[in-house]
């Protein structure tokens, strides 16, 4: 298919939220555009979105927020990538209640959850609320105190901060209009983007991870161990000691991140990332060029992308098919490969 037949493809009325995204993203529609309006209004009618909220009664009660995949956390973050109304009386009223109850905003770590959440109650029409204004300071200035994102999960890894996550913070903070961005804010998004374009986008994997795990795979069980000892004190010794001698080694790319998914978790990959870089107004740049190239070497002799990575089976409904055509993939690799001028 050439680019009139691909965008045909995803104009089709199955996939609304994909649909208004082409017209806007893609072909630069107006909001008063007929077409547009439409689209808008069908939104609700997305066969994710109705496989979601036909559960709304069983996961708002649910007392496990971010149970996989099918806690409301995870909900309102898909509902917000799928654009839905977040003002359906199936949605508004446990969205309200999480505004007021934000558990999912915890100064400790679980950064990447807090910014998915706030990226989806702005796209659910909550951009305004208190809430999203207040905690999307707070994520800013905690990202620029800690010089990055300082996760528990580090504690396993030669590296001090997440890498990995970036792309869901990068996005939290694009969502916000630029004429409302406070210094903190426009601050970390340049913090956020001089790291991903260093790093080539995908390249961040310690190259002594695997020496580095031989090392943990010596760490004692917890009855081994003195009273006041622990673990998590032993494995930071050891790495002292380990970075100390060998250092983290020269950065590999992730392997992983050149396997496109929708939606994702809190680990991103190459396309989201470009994506966020798009959405932050970044220029090309040559450290952009290879993650560039992945994305246009993966476009199918149809001239589509196909879905590699899913949460199919671990949601309340499945979106599109593991190694078929995606509608959203291909959106997403147009919507970078326009930004920066490869297409």
């Amino acid at each position: 298919m050439n680019r009139d037949q691909v965008l045909n493809w995803l104009l089709e009325a199955d996939n609304p939220p994909v649909r208004l995204l082409t017209l806007t993203r893609l072909l630069g529609r107006p909001d008063a555009d007929p077409e547009v309006q439409e689209a808008r209004g069908q939104l609700m009618s997305y066969s994710v979105t109705q496989g979601i909220v036909a559960n709304s009664e069983a996961f708002w009660a649910d007392d496990r927020p971010y149970w996989k995949y099918t806690g409301k956390y995870w909900q309102v973050i898909f509902l917000g990538q799928f654009l839905a109304d977040g003002h359906d009386p199936r949605i508004a009223g446990g969205v309200r209640d999480l505004l007021e109850d934000p558990g999912w905003m915890d100064r400790r770590g679980l950064q990447c959850l807090t910014a998915n959440m706030l990226v989806a109650f702005r796209r659910l029409g909550y951009g305004d609320h208190p809430r999203v204004l207040k905690e999307t300071e707070a994520l800013a200035e905690r990202l620029l105190a800690d010089q990055g994102l300082d996760c528990g999960g580090m504690t396993y890894s030669l590296l001090s901060r997440c890498y990995m996550a970036l792309p869901n913070l990068l996005l939290c903070f694009a969502e916000v209009p630029v004429d409302e961005r406070s210094p903190t804010v426009q601050k970390a998004i340049e913090w956020i983007v001089e790291s991903i374009v260093e790093h080539e986008v995908y390249r961040y994997v310690p190259g002594n991870r695997n020496a580095w795990k031989k090392v943990l795979a010596q760490a004692p069980k917890k009855a081994d161990l003195q009273p006041g000892e622990t673990v998590k004190d032993w494995i930071a010794e050891h790495k002292a000691g380990f970075l100390d001698e060998h250092g983290v080694g020269n950065l590999d790319f992730k392997p992983s991140w050149p396997q496109f998914g929708f939606p994702l978790n809190y680990n991103s990959d190459i396309l989201e990332a470009m994506l966020a870089l798009a959405a932050a107004g970044v220029p090309m740049s040559e450290p952009l060029e290879k993650p560039l190239q992945v994305i246009r070497d993966k476009r199918t002799a149809d001239g589509v992308w196909l879905l590699e990575r899913t949460l199919n089976g671990k949601m309340w409904a499945d979106v599109e098919v593991k190694k078929q055509p995606s509608k959203w993939i291909t959106l997403r690799a147009l919507m970078v490969l326009d930004h920066f001028g490869h297409e």
